[in-house]
């Protein structure tokens, strides 16, 4: 295979397919199915996101092959800044705004083909409908590729092609190959998958020479072919199947031409239901706008380019938010914040006092607030906002039948009309209420950006429910602290330690229970470890440089765990271990915790009668690198949609009281550690983590039969 430049970082977008996923990563609360469905209507947005996915600084240990997997690899920030890139480049880069009609054609036959790709694969009975959308969404990927990297001499052969054939033909003499063949490779390079690569590769051949082949290959080439669109500028789509697309129907899948004909209306009517919605015109070049009104293009990169202002802006606020010492003074910067970005001099924080029954505000700087409000209902409209989580408005001249702290409000603010904003921070308790004061003209000005505000509230209540510096400030008598506990648990540990070996002594050498008390043993030497850790967190355990045996220490876990919690609950514990079984260069106690983690989760997900797997494979080179391949698999009911969304960041457990949700931000912290990769996946027939544990082979033997580095 031919070199390839799998750079995707200029990647065109329509302003109206990037506006959608920037807003699904400003969302309130961020929802994985609302990005992913934004991100899945461009193949722009979905190169961008598969290659940093698969890139070396996000790989996990197996290649993310469908956007949801995608997103929870890189987490949202990630993501967000991906789309924040895009729409800069968008705006400010020469591609977007001359070659906007090329676009569009682009966009059409990518989301025309990905729909009707999906549809024959559940017609057609493949098992991943997911894998043929997304094949067929990034058929063009290579040509946007070949645009942004050579623009000057690829623009005129796209302008010069009269149909498919004649552009391939062109490209096949100016670069040796045509873009199909370009995106397949790209596809390839990242590790989406030699099937979805090959379906991108050979989706204009014809349908006598795909026949026999993959399943999602002969899916995308008659999903093209069924499509009808041009990739040229010379024609104009049609608007139904044309006999080569009929023959093909019936040679790939032996579907009529009734059904062909159905399936591409439908298809069609979604796709223009897609377009109208997020207002881009399929119709061809918009014509030229009334006098004083905008076209609809020019509206959306306006539209986009207040997402990006808007969006920078929070960036720049979160640090300057970031930056207060004290509460007050986070207040204060919150206050100085919204005069500088909204022009607002007129402003109230009302706090959440500790036991969560009142909210307090200071007019004055003293230490003894100047209203002190009962959170109950009808009594403010700072109350009703922070008890009803709803954005309260009111006007001055209606302000006499509000209560009269309602109207000392309106008087404090010299306000017009009163914006009161819940201040809510995702995981934590309500932080207060945000008070506008705006003059009837700001009000106005202001109304097109609340969504931008409300963002702007979220932001201002992280920084309010953040620790403060000075709650650290005694870190030596912290640090003093955990020393001590640290001496004083080793106290109750050794003299548990010199009973067991009394107890050993007494039951003899040759006594049922040896094997348990030795386990026992084990894991008391262990959790002295993890104390020494918690002293001194850089400092390696000495004499743990790895298992000499993976397998080994696999059974040695799996035997407690099966002891200890799945005998009791009827669980079925199973091992399936690789014949190989190279030693590791990782701690061995790393290991074991997070094997003790998964299990414990696995088996305390599960009702009585579950199931189990745990899976060692032999060494294997992923990207260039050789990895250890361990999973732990389990029958139970799928990861929460919360625990999904969290990406391994603590969470509040549902399994109840005596449970912290910290087990998997534990494994995700060991795993980074050791330097392995971790990715999961989930659903209602269960879930399986997949490690990818580092492996070192060792070095090559000298004369003298012994090994060297």
């Amino acid at each position: 295979m031919a070199r390839v430049n799998t750079a995707t970082g200029a990647l065109p977008s329509l302003p109206q397919a990037l506006i959608p996923v920037l807003d699904a990563t400003q969302a309130d609360e961020a929802d994985f199915q609302s990005l992913a469905r934004a991100i899945m209507q461009d193949a722009g947005m979905s190169g961008r996101l598969l290659q940093a996915a698969n890139s070396p600084f996000f790989y996990r240990g197996s290649p993310c092959r469908t956007i949801d997997r995608a997103l929870f690899s890189l987490g949202l920030d990630t993501v967000r800044s991906l789309a924040l890139t895009a729409a800069i480049q968008q705006l400010f880069g020469e591609f977007g705004p001359r070659h906007r009609g090329y676009l569009r054609v682009v966009w059409r036959r990518a989301l025309t083909t990905a729909n009707l790709a999906q549809v024959l694969a559940t017609l057609t009975r493949y098992p991943r409908p997911e894998e043929a959308y997304l094949a067929g969404l990034l058929i063009d990927i290579g040509r946007l590729i070949r645009l942004v990297e050579d623009e000057g001499h690829y623009w005129p052969i796209l302008q010069a092609a009269e149909d498919d054939p004649h552009l391939v033909a062109s490209e096949r003499e100016t670069y040796g190959r045509h873009y199909g063949e370009l995106g397949g490779d790209c596809l390839e390079t990242w590790g989406i998958g030699p099937f979805v690569a090959d379906a991108v590769r050979y989706h204009m051949e014809p349908a006598e020479r795909v026949r026999d082949a993959h399943h999602l290959v002969k899916l995308v080439n008659l999903a093209h072919s069924l499509g009808c669109l041009p990739a040229t500028f010379s024609a104009t789509a049609e608007a139904g199947c044309n006999e080569t697309a009929l023959a093909a129907a019936d040679t790939l899948f032996g579907l009529n031409e009734g059904l062909a004909r159905e399936l591409r209306g439908r298809v069609a009517e979604d796709v223009q239901r897609i377009a109208g919605s997020l207002e881009i015109d399929l119709d061809g070049p918009a014509p030229e706008p009334a006098a004083g009104t905008v076209s609809a293009d020019r509206a959306a990169e306006r539209a986009l380019g207040a997402r990006v202002r808007d969006l920078t802006e929070l960036q720049r606020i979160n640090g300057e938010l970031a930056r207060g010492a004290s509460l007050q003074e986070r207040c204060e910067a919150a206050r100085r914040t919204l005069f500088l970005t909204l022009g607002v001099s007129q402003s109230l924080l009302f706090l959440v006092d500790e036991d969560q029954q009142s909210v307090s505000a200071w007019v004055e700087d003293d230490e003894t607030p100047d209203f002190i409000l009962p959170l109950l209902p009808g009594r403010s409209l700072v109350t009703d906002t922070l008890l009803d989580r709803e954005i309260l408005r009111h006007e001055e001249e209606n302000a006499a039948g509000l209560p009269v702290i309602d109207q000392q409000l309106f008087r404090l603010c010299e306000a017009e009309r009163l914006w009161s904003f819940p201040l809510l921070a995702d995981g934590h308790p309500p932080a207060g209420v945000l008070i506008l004061g705006l003059t009837q003209d700001q009000a106005g000005a202001l109304e097109a950006r609340s969504d931008f505000i409300r963002s702007l509230a979220r932001e201002i209540a992280r920084a309010l429910v953040q620790p403060t510096p000075a709650a650290s400030r005694d870190d030596t008598k912290t640090e003093q602290r955990i020393r001590e506990t640290v001496h004083e648990a080793g106290n109750p540990l050794s003299i548990i330690q010199n009973y067991l070996g009394v107890l050993h002594h007494k039951l003899g050498e040759e006594h049922e229970a040896r094997h348990e008390l030795g386990l026992i043993k084990e894991e008391i030497d262990r959790v002295g470890r993890i104390l020494l850790r918690l002293r001194d967190p850089e400092a390696a355990p000495a004499g743990d440089a790895g298992p000499a045996s993976l397998n080994d220490l696999v059974r040695q876990v799996a035997d407690i765990v099966d002891g200890s919690l799945c005998r009791t609950r009827g669980i079925n514990l199973h091992l399936d271990l690789s014949p190989s079984d190279p030693p590791l260069s990782v701690p061995a106690d790393h290991l074991r915790q997070i094997l003790t983690n998964l299990l414990k989760n696995a088996a305390e997900a599960q009702a009585t009668g579950g199931e189990i797997t745990i899976a060692t494979r032999a060494p294997t080179t992923v990207n260039g690198r050789r990895v250890v391949p361990l999973s732990v698999t389990d029958k139970g009911p799928g990861l929460p949609p919360s625990v999904q969304a969290a990406a391994f960041a603590p969470v509040e457990s549902t399994k109840g009281p005596g449970h912290s949700g910290l087990g998997l931000s534990i494994v995700k912290r060991l795993t980074e550690e050791i330097g392995a990769g971790l990715t999961f996946t989930t659903g209602s027939a269960g879930t399986r983590f997949e490690i990818a544990l580092p492996h070192q082979p060792a070095g090559p033997a000298d004369a003298s039969g012994t090994t060297r580095p």
